[in-house]
């Protein structure tokens, strides 16, 4: 939904630009930095426990916040080339149906722990308008990197561990990197007439898919591997600044 409503007010833009200020040219560059919220459209397969399905089972990515650092390049008039970096992004991670050590009937959704992820991504642009315009919407498609690190395990998922799998040492939690599609729509709007500065709405879809592996060893001295397929496809949503050199 989200999504759409962006779509519609990109639409209404395009239709409504008619304005005569500014150029974006063949050798302008656009730098835009602003607040940035990764809002995953996330899904999992269930929780494999040594090879074996644990039924009920998925892991849940919460929204994570950071800054997002946009850099476009205009090769051509109407074309761009942007690179998407940002701050790292935190995010944690829930897991539901683990079995109740007591019952064994599915737990609700409990902690799992946390990661941080960098989402750079490198995206041709067109922009529609181009030239002479105040008002300059555009949409983009390119490919994304997303590196994982400082995974960590919750006190409540090692704590279960430790009880119902007979953990005898600390969890370590592992993600893949990832290579997918990313898709944006955005569009600049110039704080006056021949202001080189400008406010920035974009939004983008990214392909994010990842596998996550959490391995300890057991009171009998073998080790224990628990691995789910996570697909976190996120909505990113971006308001801030930006600068037309």
């Amino acid at each position: 939904m989200k999504g759409i409503n962006l779509t519609i007010v990109f639409c209404i833009v395009l239709l409504l630009t008619s304005q005569s200020v500014a150029d974006y040219k063949k050798g302008d560059f656009i730098v835009r930095v602003g607040a940035a919220a990764v809002d995953p459209n996330d899904d999992s397969s269930r929780l494999r426990l040594n090879g074996t399905p644990l039924d009920y089972t998925r892991v849940y990515v919460d929204t994570g916040y950071s800054v997002s650092i946009t850099g476009t390049w205009l090769f051509a008039d109407h074309w761009g080339l942007e690179l998407l970096a940002a701050a790292p992004f935190r995010h944690d991670l829930d897991v539901r149906g683990l079995p109740d050590p007591d019952t064994g009937e599915p737990l609700g959704r409990v902690s799992l722990g946390d990661i941080k992820h960098l989402p750079p991504t490198l995206s041709v642009q067109w922009y529609p308008v181009c030239t002479e315009s105040w008002i300059q919407p555009y949409i983009g498609l390119g490919i994304n990197y997303t590196h994982f690190f400082d995974e960590d395990i919750s006190r409540t998922a090692q704590n279960y561990f430790d009880t119902a799998l007979s953990a005898d040492s600390r969890a370590s939690l592992s993600l893949s990197n990832s290579w997918g599609l990313g898709g944006e729509v955005g569009i600049d709007i110039a704080f006056g007439r021949n202001s080189n500065w400008l406010f920035n709405a974009a939004i983008w879809y990214l392909n994010i898919d990842t596998k996550a592996k959490i391995r300890f060893r057991t009171e009998d001295n073998e080790y224990s591997r628990i691995d789910v397929n996570v697909d976190i496809d996120p909505w990113v949503y971006s308001l801030g600044i930006g600068y037309h050199f």
